[in-house]
């Protein structure tokens, strides 16, 4: 951003420099021609706009944040809410699809940690959970190596490379009294080395009447220890509305879902898990994230790139 800006000023100042042309002169004096900006220039404009865009539209806990009509989040201080629009564009910005019809938007940090949780209910149904009583998480871990094997074509297509489920991070736990799910796995581009930091999603559901929603946190491999309390912090703090809850399912007259709940672990997450990738291992390609805005609430995080690689491979 500061190289742009001084290019412009530069220009800026040559154009003062330059005579006017006269009421005389015919001719129309040169314009010096200005270099093309390279995708990795346009891509870096747009994800700043979009975290300026995000930012602003931010809620700042703690406050009460309507998750749809299912439930309310409590969200804590220190945190910030981006809906669903400017969620959407952050997420396009670093090369996801948008969230879709069942996105509710993200969460981020009011400081410059680094880390974010995306948010989305699935109107699934009741999902039955007594598959967690006998699980097998090493069948759970190859379904999901299937699933983002399957996606990685459509990663390659929109110029994002092929990437690999490394293993868990920690293995699904299931809390049958709260309803609530937890899980994680390492993910790496194909080609990574070992000592290349890992992407993480720590990916948290809390079950429903209805359906079910997913909070998913993405940070690196060196900081998920540090960070993966706020996952769980964000998951506390969902309360589903009355009539809304999982002990309030009515097996009479409520849908059931077509899967249980092993399907969230190896089959439906492991296609969102490959979005997810995306987010993470631009983060950790491009590197932190650093405190650069000022908004009406003060000081938060806005998360740009730093470091970029420009077509050649080198650092700019």
């Amino acid at each position: 951003m500061l190289h742009r800006l001084a290019a412009a000023a530069a220009i800026a100042v040559f154009a003062g420099l330059m005579p006017l042309p006269s009421f005389a002169d015919t001719t129309t004096p040169s314009i010096p021609a200005q270099p093309a900006q390279s995708s990795e220039d346009i891509r870096r404009a747009e994800v700043e706009a979009a975290f300026a865009a995000a930012i602003t539209g931010a809620t700042k806990g703690p406050a009460n944040v309507p998750f749809l009509a299912q439930a309310t989040l409590k969200l804590p201080e220190g945190f910030l809410f981006v809906p669903v629009k400017e969620s959407n564009r952050l997420m396009r910005a670093y090369g996801n699809s948008a969230g879709g019809d069942n996105f509710v938007g993200m969460i981020m940090p009011d400081s410059n940690e680094d880390w974010f949780i995306t948010a989305y209910f699935n109107d699934a149904g009741y999902v039955k959970d007594e598959e967690a009583q006998k699980w097998d998480v090493d069948a759970l871990l190859k379904g999901a190596r299937d699933g983002v094997e399957e996606d990685n074509a459509d990663r390659v297509s929109r110029g994002f490379a092929k990437i690999k489920v490394d293993g868990w991070i920690e293995k699904p736990a299931y809390d049958a009294k709260q309803h609530r799910l937890v899980y994680s796995m390492s993910l790496s581009d194909l080609d990574a080395k070992e000592s290349d930091e890992r992407s993480i999603n720590y990916h948290t559901y809390a079950l429903g009447r209805e359906g079910y929603f997913s909070l998913d946190l993405v940070t690196g491999s060196r900081s998920i220890e540090m960070f993966k309390a706020r996952a769980n912090t964000v998951l506390s703090g969902l309360d589903y509305k009355s009539g809304k809850r999982y002990e309030e399912f009515v097996a009479s007259t409520d849908r059931i879902a077509e899967y249980g709940i092993a399907a969230l672990v190896a089959g439906v997450a492991a296609k969102k898990l490959g979005l997810l990738a995306l987010v993470g291992l631009a983060l950790a390609k491009f590197g932190k994230v650093i405190l650069v805005a000022v908004v009406a609430f003060g000081a938060v995080a806005m998360r740009l790139f730093r470091g970029l690689f420009g077509s050649s491979g080198k650092k700019e």
